[in-house]
């Protein structure tokens, strides 16, 4: 008989939760995890986690979560198919993109947004 028990402790303000169970896991698009004795709301709920899920040397599964990085510049006018903004490091930054099979005219298209993004800079410094 195995006696398995759920360890729940907060360890530096972060919980560390340590079950015993079975995963199962299906070709980098899968996981899930039965625990032996399931109890709920024992581990706190992820969403839109992103990280490196890898079977280690030793048989157990890790999971090392990464964050994802936020956009560090300053939006300063959002246009039809991008954007205007000013930097972290202070350049002004146009972005733009056009799918091909929107049914425009994606050259004028460009020029037109890239017209009405410059128009923004320039309301954007006058402001300043």
């Amino acid at each position: 008989m195995v006696n398995n028990t759920t360890n729940n402790n907060q360890f530096n303000a972060c919980q560390h939760v340590q079950l015993g169970g079975m995963a199962f896991y299906d070709e980098s698009k899968y996981f899930m995890f039965s625990p032996d004795e399931p109890v709920p709301d024992v581990v706190r709920r992820m969403r839109r986690m992103h990280g490196v899920a890898q079977q280690m040397t030793d048989g157990t599964f890790d999971f090392v979560a990464q964050p994802r990085v936020r956009s560090q510049s300053q939006l300063i006018r959002k246009l039809a198919h991008g954007r205007v903004s000013l930097t972290k490091d202070k350049a002004i930054q146009l972005t733009l993109k056009v799918m091909s099979d929107e049914n425009i005219n994606i050259a004028e298209t460009i020029v037109a947004e890239a017209a009405e993004g410059a128009n923004a800079l320039i309301e954007y410094q006058l402001k300043r």
